[in-house]
């Protein structure tokens, strides 16, 4: 039997600053590139997320952003898409 500390680390924030660019994106629930927009290195990831789920919210209904994630979903008129920031968003998304 193994005895020992065990010690609990901390999440990594998705939306810490980083050296590297990044971009909000717009994708629909196929995962299909709606809109792009570069942000420059050491941005405030969270805060623009935030904006956009503002700006988006006129006549959307948009879900809270988790501590822990880089995105959110919004709905209108049965229409559903997903906001966040991304490193590549020229990647595929395979579903």
């Amino acid at each position: 039997m193994r005895h020992g500390h065990h010690t609990r680390r901390s999440a990594p924030d998705p939306l810490a600053p980083t050296d590297a660019s990044t971009w909000l994106v717009v994708r629909d629930m196929c995962g299909q590139l709606l809109e792009h927009n570069e942000l420059p290195p050491r941005a405030d990831q969270r805060a623009t997320l935030v904006a956009r789920q503002v700006r988006i919210a006129d006549g959307w209904r948009a879900d809270e952003i988790g501590p822990r994630c880089a995105h959110f979903f919004a709905a209108r008129a049965g229409k559903r898409i997903v906001v966040g920031t991304e490193r590549d968003p020229t990647r595929e998304i395979c579903r």
